[in-house]
């Protein structure tokens, strides 16, 4: 009888562990609304308007996911050439953190190391806030947002905090997934 007792229970613990693992995520799987190629129009930036290219892609096997975006604004009186921005990076998965890290090289010189906030993120709403910024404001910080609107649209939001200040919006962007 306490052979069979014992087998039942190896059996019943065999199966948890199984269900266990198999109920695991893998760590893009909460940001997977974003995979894909975007385009749209953005608002402010230090300019009215802007036309944006934005990609999300997993690449290396899975591994990370490679985040481009591309911006062209519009002539100004102060920029009559208008503006060109480009970013580029990867979002990774840090394990002894348990966070999803996104390391982003922008044109202008800046390099931001941001962290996704779980206490402010849920299944529609993605916030990355800074750990570093090289190349700008000592102490200032940087937030960026991304808000599910629906499987074809999202809203992107750029905030920025100068010391001793709080978040100001520098800029949105409207995006619709390519066809």
């Amino acid at each position: 009888m306490g052979n069979m007792k014992s087998k039942l229970f190896i059996s019943f613990l065999l199966i948890l562990i199984s269900a266990l693992m198999s109920a695991q995520t893998h760590p893009f799987e909460r940001i997977n609304f974003i995979i894909g190629e975007w385009e749209g129009t953005g608002s402010g930036f230090g300019n009215d308007k802007s036309t944006i290219e934005s990609s999300f892609q997993l690449v290396m096997n899975g591994s990370y996911m490679k985040v481009r975006n591309e911006s062209i604004f519009e002539p100004t009186a102060t920029k009559p050439e208008g503006e060109h921005h480009i970013d580029e990076g990867f979002i990774s998965y840090d394990k002894h953190r348990g966070m999803l890290v996104f390391r982003q090289f922008n044109i202008e010189g800046y390099i931001n190391t941001y962290l996704l906030i779980d206490s402010l993120s849920n299944e529609n709403k993605l916030v990355f806030q800074t750990e570093t910024i090289e190349n700008f404001v000592p102490g200032g910080s940087a937030r960026w947002t991304i808000n599910k609107i629906d499987d074809n649209q999202i809203e992107t939001i750029f905030d920025v905090s100068f010391p001793d200040q709080g978040y100001t919006c520098f800029g949105t962007n409207l995006l619709r997934r390519k066809e």
